[in-house]
Order: C-alpha cells, then sequence, then structure tokens
C-alpha cells in the first residue's frame, strides 16, 4: 500500500477573493477571476493526488490572515499563506483566535 501524503491548500471563499488579491504579494501570480482560479487549483490538486498527495481545501478568512500575517510581522504571500495553514490544519492558535 502506497504511503499516503497530506498538505493543504488556502482556500479563499468567492466573496473575499478581490480583497485577497489587494492584500497578497503574489497576486501576479494568482488568477485575477476567482473562478479562473478554483478551476486551475482543483486541477492540481487532482495532480498531486494521482502522485497519492491529499490536497485538503483548508478556508481561510482574508483578514484573519492578514491580522496573523501582521501579527507575525509578514508579508501575505505564497511561504506565510503555507504556514498559516498547517496551522490551521494542525490546530496550533492563531491571531484572534477564541477557540483555543
Amino acid at each position: 500500500m502506497a504511503i499516503q501524503h497530506q498538505a493543504g491548500i488556502c482556500w479563499i471563499k468567492e466573496d473575499q477573493w478581490q480583497r485577497f488579491l489587494e492584500v497578497t504579494d503574489d497576486a501576479d501570480m494568482l488568477e485575477n477571476d476567482w473562478h479562473d482560479w478554483v478551476r486551475k487549483t482543483e486541477e492540481m490538486i487532482e495532480t498531486f493526488s494521482a502522485k497519492g498527495i491529499d490536497v485538503v481545501k483548508v478556508p481561510v478568512d482574508v483578514e484573519e490572515l492578514i491580522a496573523w500575517c501582521n501579527e507575525k510581522e509578514r508579508t501575505v504571500n505564497s511561504s506565510s499563506r503555507a504556514e498559516y495553514v498547517t496551522k490551521l490544519m494542525t490546530g496550533q492558535p492563531v491571531a484572534g483566535d477564541t477557540h483555543h
């Protein structure tokens, strides 16, 4: 049996997409249209799945991401999003988190 790996992906809701593009440093690397981003991201998830990597869509609130990045003195980019998603997946407290 193949070893199954898991990874998380920052999943932005459609109504937050424009705000997300305004604040992320790598907006030029992302699709302007949320539907185009979803289509491309779904294709990437399928590619990883075929290689035995389970990609989990981790819902991210853009304002909470911004607050976390500000707290950590980080810019919003692919690296900080990956770290934030990892913290959400592992249940580690994040900025403004009242559940922990």
